[in-house]
């Protein structure tokens, strides 16, 4: 006894939409019988297999161009498929563990919100050698802070505060790719305050870096301030940029 099965049927066996089971026909990778009188679908235990091999194909990332095609390969064929498509998905899971380290990343920076929050004004060495000067129209440094936005550094001095240079943060060994006149600031000593710096979005920038500097003026001599870019985000219906921010010891 041949056993036939309605679209409705297939569609709750396999929980595919009708809708889908349709477009598969029209594409050419299913082909069901027809019932002569009322023009209804009637899927037999070979539909099942075509349909088995269908959703097994697609599951590997095959198009449908793709699965229709898969019978009349040779098995050289199906090799090089295979390994065309062993490569766009090993393309795309490095891609994902790039956005992933990324997520990481700046989950990390909120993280260091919260620490500074709690604990402003530790001791510690900063986390940077150099920065150097960053336009926007300078395309691969732009690409750079693309990347990764905690490279965007503020450099000032806490004698004069109010000049500021902006640029991005380089590791030591690179310095020497760029000229003297594109190096902002170089670290220069391993004793630096650190706390959380918060501008606001708005006219003037109003930020509370004075404040902080007044703080730890009061006790230390200091140097160069380093300003690193960590988020910005709302707070108390404003909108702010956070930094993390290091003031040079001197003496």
């Amino acid at each position: 006894m041949a056993f036939q099965f309605q679209i409705g049927e297939i569609s709750r066996f396999f929980d595919v939409p009708a809708s889908t089971l349709r477009y598969w026909e029209d594409m050419g990778v299913l082909n069901p019988l027809k019932d002569h009188e009322n023009h209804y679908r009637e899927y037999t235990i070979e539909d099942l297999m075509t349909i088995s091999d269908i959703i097994f194909y697609k599951n590997l990332g095959l198009s449908l161009k793709q699965i229709r095609g898969m019978e009349s390969a040779t098995p050289g064929q199906h090799n090089r498929l295979f390994k065309e498509k062993l490569s766009e998905l090993e393309e795309q899971q490095k891609l994902l563990q790039e956005r992933m380290e990324k997520l990481r990343c700046h989950m990390k920076a909120i993280q260091m919100m919260d620490e500074l929050r709690q604990n402003p004004y530790r001791e510690t060495d900063i986390d940077t050698d150099c920065v150097v000067s960053f336009d926007l129209i300078e395309r691969d440094k732009l690409r750079q802070y693309i990347d990764n936005p905690y490279l965007y550094s503020r450099v000032q001095h806490s004698v004069h505060p109010e000049k500021e240079q902006r640029g991005l943060t380089i590791p030591a060994d690179l310095t020497g790719q760029f000229p003297d006149s594109q190096i902002l600031w170089k670290k220069q000593s391993n004793r630096y305050l650190v706390f959380l710096m918060k501008e606001e979005i708005a006219d003037g920038f109003p930020n509370d870096l004075q404040k902080h500097l007044l703080h730890i003026q009061s006790g230390y001599k200091t140097g160069a301030m380093i300003s690193r870019f960590l988020l910005c985000a709302q707070e108390d219906g404003k909108v702010f940029d956070f930094y993390k921010t290091f003031v040079e010891i001197l003496g």
